[in-house]
C-alpha cells in the first residue's frame, strides 16, 4: 500500500542566493519569541523580506508592503503594497482536516488534524493599512465599507489605533 504525502515547497530562487542575514531570537515579557534580523548591508534586507513574504510570512509582508507604501528604499508601488497587506490581512484555518476511509469494509475512517503552519488570524496591521487604503481608493478600488471593517477588526484586536505603528 502507497501512502502519497504533500511535497515540502521548495525555497523560491530569489532565497538561495542571500548571504549576509543574520538572525538573533528575541524572547518578550509573554514568553513569545520573534527573530530579529540583521543584515551586513542594509542593501540585503528588501530581498531578504521578499524572499520571507514569498514563504507566508506575514509579518514580512507588512514591513515590505509598508516599504512599497512609502517608497523607503524601493519604487513607491501601492498596488503591490495593497496586494501585500491584503494577503497578509486574510484569516486562515489553524487545521486542515483530511478524511482517511476505512482500510476494509465495514471498518471505521478516521479524520486527522494537520496544523497550517501560516493558519491563524490575519495580521492586525495589515487589517489597518489595507483598510485605509480601501477608503481612500489608493493602489486598490475605493470600498470604503470593506475599509472601515478592517479598521475596526484591527483595533478590536489592538486597541485603539490612533497610531498605525502602533498596531
Amino acid at each position: 500500500m502507497a501512502i502519497a504525502g504533500c511535497a515540502t515547497p521548495s525555497s523560491p530562487p530569489i532565497c538561495a542566493a542571500l548571504r549576509g542575514v543574520g538572525a538573533v531570537p528575541i524572547t518578550g515579557a509573554a514568553g513569545v519569541t520573534r527573530i530579529r534580523y540583521t543584515y551586513a548591508d542594509e542593501a540585503m534586507r528588501l530581498p531578504h523580506l521578499q524572499c520571507r513574504a514569498d514563504q507566508g510570512d506575514r509579518t514580512a509582508m507588512v514591513e515590505l508592503a509598508r516599504a512599497l507604501e512609502t517608497g523607503s528604499g524601493v519604487a513607491r508601488d501601492d498596488s503591490r503594497a495593497a496586494a501585500l497587506y491584503e494577503k497578509a490581512a486574510q484569516d486562515r484555518p489553524a487545521f486542515t482536516s483530511i478524511y482517511s476511509p476505512p482500510v476494509r469494509p465495514g471498518g471505521a475512517g478516521q479524520v486527522m488534524m494537520i496544523p497550517n503552519a501560516d493558519g491563524g488570524p490575519g495580521n492586525a496591521e495589515a487589517k489597518y493599512r489595507l483598510g485605509h487604503m480601501l477608503v481612500e481608493g489608493r493602489g486598490i478600488a475605493r470600498d470604503a465599507d470593506r475599509g472601515r471593517q478592517l479598521i475596526t477588526e484591527a483595533e478590536r484586536k489592538h486597541g485603539r489605533a490612533d497610531d498605525p505603528g502602533g498596531i
